[in-house]
């Protein structure tokens, strides 16, 4: 039985691994652009071009308005204290190939380091 329970966990733990890959970018801000219509685009340290993040006027890659505010204000504060944000995705991929303008991936979350 114990052998069959360490079977099964090994099993989940590989496939889990495999099936839910993620990435982060560490970076420092460099620009912040807040377009017309409400697109939110960020050139950082991890990409060296523009990706955008969520849009102020209407819901983009399940990130609200709301909390594409608070993402926008605590961007332009790491920004302003000269600090690191921390990016994070879902799925395969690194900062220096990361999709740019509207065809970047929606971040999971973003914070403060």
């Amino acid at each position: 039985m114990i052998k069959m329970n360490t079977a099964i966990l090994v099993f989940c733990a590989l496939f889990s691994a495999s099936t839910f890959a993620s990435f982060n970018c560490v970076v420092a801000l460099e620009r912040i652009l807040i377009y017309k219509t409400g697109m939110v685009n960020v050139l950082h340290s991890g990409r060296g071009d523009y990706t955008s993040i969520c849009n102020l006027k209407e819901e983009k890659g399940g990130v609200s308005i709301a909390t594409c505010a608070m993402w926008t204000s605590m961007l332009q504060s790491i920004k302003k204290e000269k600090g690191q944000a921390i990016f994070y995705y879902a799925g395969e991929g690194n900062c220096a190939t990361l999709p740019t303008y509207g065809s970047s991936p929606t971040p999971e979350y973003i914070g403060v380091l």
